[in-house]
């Protein structure tokens, strides 16, 4: 599990990105969307090296989508006041079963 610590930074800079992006929907201020866009480009320096020490591509995206996705979900809920509805919590559920399917700890 090499992969792991730059799969959790990469979430980490994914999600200031997202928080960012969200703030220049709100001010349209053109240094908080360069500054988004550079926090950006270091989450996928570690999205390459995830990919590198072995996440896999399909195995790593759907970590990378669900992860994204409760998340961003959970920023927009504390920070933008956006509901979270019936529709969202299944969706993060689903998400996170696939999360047990792919894991390597289900015997096949």
């Amino acid at each position: 599990m090499k992969w792991f610590a730059p799969f959790a930074f990469l979430m980490v800079f994914e999600t200031l990105g997202n928080y960012f992006a969200g703030l220049f929907g709100t001010m349209q201020n053109i240094f908080i969307a360069i500054f988004s866009l550079v926090i950006y480009a270091v989450a996928n320096y570690f999205w390459l090296q995830a990919l590198k020490y072995g996440s896999g591509l399909a195995r790593g995206t759907v970590y990378f989508g669900v992860a994204v996705i409760i998340f961003t979900a959970l920023i927009g809920f504390a920070f933008y006041e956006e509901g979270i509805t019936i529709i969202t919590v299944a969706g993060i559920l689903t998400g996170t079963v696939s999360l047990f399917l792919l894991s390597d700890d289900v015997k096949h």
